[in-house]
């Protein structure tokens, strides 16, 4: 089975929590995202920031320096949770019910055992994302408040 796609969550999934106009979403990304970001944005009138001159794969300085730059980080299991973490960037995990060894069963420590600034929210068993994206609309409440403060 493709482990990426089991991981993975669409841009439509993710739409509700994108179309906040109180937060402005950047993409951290790799590979080539501007197209597929500027087909979305044209279906939804949902502008996702995406700076086509940073590529993690070729200068990850300057990619790790973007993601310092962010106020938060939302995102499913990648490299850009390991770099968020290590930064101690506050950060949210979608996990999916299919991750791998670094993300222990929930029902022994939820959240992320490596790095104290990653929290975690969970793919229902049976692949629903419902679940984890409540947490994450939340977890962006949170985070929202914890700034105005």
């Amino acid at each position: 089975p493709n482990r990426i796609a089991m991981k993975s969550i669409g841009l439509k999934q993710l739409a509700p929590l994108l179309q906040r106009s109180d937060l402005r979403f950047v993409s951290l990304q790799y590979g080539d995202d501007g197209p597929h970001l500027e087909r979305f944005r044209q279906s939804t009138g949902i502008d996702v920031l995406h700076d086509d001159s940073i590529d993690p794969l070729k200068d990850m300085d300057t990619w790790l320096a973007q993601v310092a730059a962010v106020d938060a980080v939302l995102s499913i299991a990648n490299t850009t949770i390991h770099g968020a973490g290590g930064l101690g960037v506050p950060t949210l995990c979608l996990v999916s019910n299919q991750a791998d060894w670094r993300w222990i069963d929930p029902a022994i420590h939820q959240g992320c055992y490596w790095y104290p600034s990653v929290q975690a929210a969970y793919q229902a068993k049976d692949g629903n994302w419902a679940p984890a994206l409540d947490s994450a609309r939340s977890w962006l409440d949170r985070q929202v408040a914890a700034a105005a403060a």
